[in-house]
């Protein structure tokens, strides 16, 4: 657009109520700086005489809920050797006996076959228990084909149905005996993950810099650089919560994208959750959330007594499970640490439960919307960040310019990199939630145009 202080150098001023602009030229609603957005909207013309109005400090509007990611890596971070790394876990040490079908049974003598890998948990002279309650005692065990007899003067052994489980009551010997029958060997749990490499890269050249140095209307090249390290957060939190273990292939910089590099990726609590067969409800609404809640609380109590899990979800599914419970939760300090992050807590029985509010569920550019509807309940105890020896969680840095150390390089790079992994020891003490209705779908929440 034209400036309107090169339109003319000598005028007379004639007063007019008609013809303002006769008096005042340009007319005030016509002097507007270059890149002024009412000159724009309007078709006015712009001077380069004065300069826009802009606020000095950049509003930072990236949401600040990072609570779960500070409750986890508050704790001791298990370094690792390699890049993958196993894991055990000691099971519960016996195994209900589920029946895949019955080939004879005349109340005397029963002939059971077990689902696959049934007779590993099992041994003769086991005394088992049927769903209604009678006994039996092991005589044979061939694979996972079983024989069970009365005991003598009992009751008639009962029909043996597919999908019953058998529950084993003892071990029992006789007097005298001078031979052994009840070996056991402890089964573990073999779990493994990969560490995961994380970066978030900015690049600026030596000119740029400068220009900012001497020209800045805002605090823009400072919150640039600390953006770096919000997203390198928001991409290890998110990791964590829903990465997909495996492999990924990185594309070079142009080329066909026919990657020589291979990256691993790491399993988040999610996907490992999923693959545990933890426990779970879905299509919960509000009149069902605080019974779904609380038989799940229930099914998965593998704490001691008044042991402690965490309830992740966003603000507004929290808000809705404290009105189910109608009660007031209790101050929660753990622990000096993360004593500040004004938890509270709540009682079931003898469990407790702490709603952690979890904003960036509800944020799609990180997770998929159904996650807004998602209630997560955690034992934090079983759930450790991981690490590979020899580097740190995150670490920084940045290049020399040209003219330093004899670099040739006319910018300046800065780097940040995460390396991150998680173990996560009996999933199936944890469960979560999927909830309709209680919310409504929020698509692009943090990002206002």
């Amino acid at each position: 657009m034209a400036d309107p202080f090169d339109s003319r150098n000598v005028y007379v001023a004639k007063p007019s109520v008609v013809e303002p602009t006769l008096v005042q030229a340009p007319a005030p609603w016509n002097l507007q700086p270059i890149g002024s957005e009412y000159a724009t909207e309007f078709t006015y013309d712009e001077t380069i005489l004065i300069k826009r109005a802009i606020a000095r400090e950049i509003f930072d509007a990236v949401p600040k809920k990072y609570a779960f990611l500070r409750l986890l890596m508050d704790k001791a971070v298990s370094y690792e050797a390699n890049d993958v790394f196993t894991y055990l876990e000691k099971t519960f040490g016996r195994v209900a006996l589920k029946v895949a079908s019955q080939t004879s049974n005349d109340g005397t003598t029963a002939v059971v076959v077990l689902t696959s890998g049934g007779g590993n948990n099992v041994s003769i002279n086991k005394i088992v228990v049927a769903p209604n309650n009678v006994k039996g005692v092991v005589k044979v065990v061939s694979t996972d084909t079983i024989t069970i007899v009365k005991l003598n003067g009992g009751t008639a052994l009962p029909t043996y149905s597919a999908e019953d489980y058998l529950s084993i009551q003892g071990s029992v010997i006789a007097d005298g005996m001078n031979f052994l029958t009840h070996y056991d060997r402890m089964k573990k749990i073999e779990r493994y993950n990969y560490t995961q490499l994380m970066h978030r890269d900015k690049r600026w050249t030596r000119k740029e810099m400068t220009k900012f140095a001497n020209l800045a209307t805002t605090n823009y090249f400072d919150l640039d650089k600390q953006e770096q390290m919000q997203l390198l957060l928001q991409d290890m939190f998110i990791s964590l919560w829903n990465g997909q273990r495996g492999e990924a292939n990185i594309t070079v910089p142009g080329t066909d994208g026919s990657a020589p590099y291979k990256a691993m990726t790491m399993g988040g609590i999610f996907p490992l959750m999923l693959a545990a067969g933890v426990g779970a409800a879905t299509g919960v609404t509000k009149a069902t959330l605080q019974e779904s809640f609380e038989g799940l609380a229930f099914e998965t109590d593998y704490k001691t007594e008044g042991g402690i899990r965490f309830i992740f979800a966003q603000n507004a599914l929290l808000y809705e499970l404290s009105k189910a419970w109608k009660e007031t939760g209790i101050r929660y300090r753990p622990d000096d640490r993360i004593g500040d992050l004004n938890l509270s807590i709540y009682k079931i029985g003898d469990m407790q439960f702490v709603p952690v509010a979890t904003e960036l569920f509800k944020e799609v550019s990180c997770f998929p919307v159904t996650w807004q509807h998602r209630m997560f309940v955690l034992d934090l105890d079983t759930i450790h960040p991981v690490c590979m020896t020899g580097y740190q969680p995150v670490e920084m840095g940045q290049t020399s310019p040209k003219g330093v150390d004899g670099s040739i390089q006319d910018y300046t790079e800065w780097w940040i990199q995460g390396m991150l992994s998680l173990k996560f020891n009996n999933p199936l003490s944890s469960f979560y939630i999927d909830t309709t209705g209680i919310v409504s779908d929020l698509i692009t929440p943090h990002n206002p145009q």
